[in-house]
């Protein structure tokens, strides 16, 4: 292909325009109109192709919520009243009854006699905590 000479004379070269058409564009495949979109890898196979459209569309993979790290080791019970419990987070002790909010985090959903339901509120999860000793 030669150089195009800088010159002020608008007439229109035939030679040049017909090099510039017959040049073929063999971009990336990416599409410009989609934010973010990636170039299509241009592969053979159509199996390919359709395992990575499927990775295209599959939907992001969530974490599971953080465990609850609460440790249920006893009771406080007096005739009467609702049955209380002890939780432990490190050094911190906490006593709470069914229905209640601990550490403004996990609200406690029922005592059995071996263990206790808890929910995280924050994260939508519930745990079993079983009674430790020591």
């Amino acid at each position: 292909m030669k150089l195009a000479e800088a010159r002020l004379d608008p007439t229109l070269d035939l030679d040049l325009l017909h090099q510039t058409e017959q040049m073929k564009y063999a971009g990336t495949g990416r599409n410009i109109f989609v934010a973010g979109s990636l170039p299509v890898a241009h592969d053979s196979g159509a199996t390919d192709r359709r395992k990575h459209e499927a990775e295209m569309h599959a939907p992001p993979v969530i974490p599971p919520p953080p465990p609850i790290n609460l440790k249920f080791f006893g009771f406080a019970s007096k005739p009467g009243e609702p049955k209380k419990i002890f939780l432990s987070q490190g050094e911190d002790i906490f006593v709470a009854s069914e229905g209640d909010i601990v550490n403004r985090r996990y609200r406690i959903l029922h005592i059995a006699p071996t263990s206790v339901d808890v929910e995280d509120v924050l994260n939508n999860n519930r745990q079993n905590i079983p009674l430790t000793q020591g």
